[in-house]
């Protein structure tokens, strides 16, 4: 009788669906690792510098010091690219294996007693990947950062009462201003969400 109720629980703990827990993990792991790999050429600088790198139709121009080391490291350093495109669709899987791992928390009931500190810690690590995602996105300072940029403008400033204060601190005086890839790093470093738990 015992050995048949501990069967029936390792099946139970062994089913498909519990792998998105591990998926979300190795792809953190993946985010970790490409992130570090990444910090070393990339420059969180709004100054701004004259591209001389292998780009033609950029050279001569400026830019700023974030989107010259986001050129270069595209370009110039061997890997450069590749190692972006893993960090972006690291996220990118992070967040999916997250909102699966909710949804199947969801569907099977374990967002319930005794489970609901595991199901807060799950929406947390949605809504901080979703967050690193977002700073992260904005950190090349190309055009497609500059959607990004002025979403989180529209964003901040439809905050009631302290909009303008918050597009202020976050912004400076002028849009976008000299401050904000130095911050969104900095934000993008702080929000990193830490080991799900299965």
């Amino acid at each position: 009788m015992r050995s048949l109720s501990v069967k029936r629980r390792s099946f139970q703990f062994s089913h498909w669906s519990f792998m998105f827990a591990e998926i979300a993990v190795w792809s953190f792991v993946v985010l970790l690792v490409t992130g570090a790999l990444l910090m070393l050429v990339y420059v969180p600088s709004m100054s701004q510098v004259t591209y001389d790198g292998s780009y033609g139709p950029l050279r001569g121009l400026l830019v700023s010091e974030a989107y010259d080391s986001t050129m270069r490291l595209s370009l110039e350093v061997r890997g450069g690219l590749f190692i972006r495109q893993m960090h972006h669709w690291a996220a990118l899987v992070f967040v999916a294996a997250v909102v699966l791992q909710l949804l199947r928390m969801f569907l099977t009931g374990a967002f319930r007693r005794p489970r609901t500190t595991q199901w807060l810690i799950w929406v947390t690590l949605l809504a901080l990947g979703m967050a690193a995602g977002e700073t992260g996105n904005a950190l090349p300072d190309d055009m497609l950062s500059g959607g990004s940029l002025w979403l989180m403008l529209s964003v901040v400033q439809s905050i009631p009462v302290v909009g303008a204060w918050a597009t202020s601190l976050l912004f400076g005086p002028d849009f976008p201003g000299d401050q904000i890839i130095p911050t969104l790093y900095a934000g993008h470093l702080i929000i990193r969400p830490s080991w799900p738990r299965c």
